[in-house]
């Protein structure tokens, strides 16, 4: 079954992720102890919520040692942990982000959705909410509580939207996920909030994400060539991940043709565009860029 509202209602906020990875580097019955909001001065609910997300992004997993369940970051994990915990990078919420609408053992289904499945641009958010609750009864054999979808959509609304405060520099509850640009809530004077897909700058995102889930993708399908439709329109690849344009996906394509280290290849088969990627796994490409950065 697919999971829902497991974040306690609250987006991910700057800080929590360092906090949590330091937790869990240091101990990994963190969140087991019962004590552990006390520890890193949070919530007991958000020290939950922080649990989640930090599995759903798969930056920690749970595992058996010893018969007992403890927490270890994932290689991903350990490579933020070392390089950018305090997420000041884009391209690491950009990787984040995928991971997030990947739905990893189905713990963000809300983010999958809007992301891969849900084909609308533009929708007032009640319409947004009622297309959601009709693709969970068609897809689910459980009933879900509409309470929980709400807080699905109210959580990934802010996700991506909650900015910082320009007027105030001590503003903590801004969501990091919104420097990346996919989306826009615009509220309207009467009525409903309109919710847009946002086509980002590529600036805004970075080439080495963009590199990444072509690999991860080569890497879970073992397959050598990707045409650049399916780039545009499968799920979990550049055009549906970041609401990118054909124009733009040609323009990732190109830059990485150019690779200093691992450079793409266009392959033309049966009149139609494919690439060709470098043999390296996903984890030693990222090891490599963030090396560099």
């Amino acid at each position: 079954m697919m999971a829902y509202a497991r974040h306690q209602s609250f987006y991910i906020r700057d800080k929590w992720f360092s906090k949590g990875l330091k937790a869990v580097n240091q101990e990994k019955r963190f969140f087991f102890d019962k004590f552990a909001f006390e520890t890193i001065g949070l919530g007991k609910n958000m020290v939950e919520s922080l649990k989640y997300w930090l599995l759903a992004f798969n930056v920690i997993e749970e595992i058996t040692e010893d018969g007992q369940k403890v927490h270890k970051l994932t290689d991903l994990g350990r490579i933020l942990f070392e390089n950018d915990k305090l997420l000041q990078r884009n391209e690491t919420l950009a990787i984040l982000h995928y991971n997030l609408i990947r739905n990893i053992k189905d713990q963000s289904t809300v983010f999958d959705w809007f992301f891969n499945k849900y084909k609308e641009t533009s929708v007032s958010k009640p319409e947004l909410l009622n297309s959601f609750i009709t693709w969970v009864s068609q897809n689910e054999t459980k009933e879900i509580s509409d309470k929980s979808l709400k807080r699905d959509i109210d959580c990934l609304i802010q996700f991506y939207t909650k900015t910082p405060d320009e007027n105030d520099p001590e503003d903590v509850i801004f969501c990091p996920f919104s420097r990346l640009g996919l989306m826009k809530c615009k509220h309207s004077g009467e009525g409903y909030d309109t919710i847009k897909k946002v086509v980002p700058e590529l600036d805004n995102i970075g080439i080495v994400p963009m590199y990444y889930i072509l690999l991860t993708y080569q890497n879970l399908n073992e397959s050598d060539l990707i045409s650049v439709d399916e780039i545009l329109n499968s799920e979990f690849l550049l055009g549906k991940t970041f609401n990118l344009t054909r124009g733009k996906v040609v323009e990732v394509l190109n830059i990485l043709t150019n690779h200093e280290n691992y450079p793409i290849q266009y392959v033309r088969t049966n009149n139609l565009d494919y690439i060709k990627l470098a043999k390296v796994s996903p984890i030693e490409y990222l090891k490599s860029e963030f090396l560099k950065g």
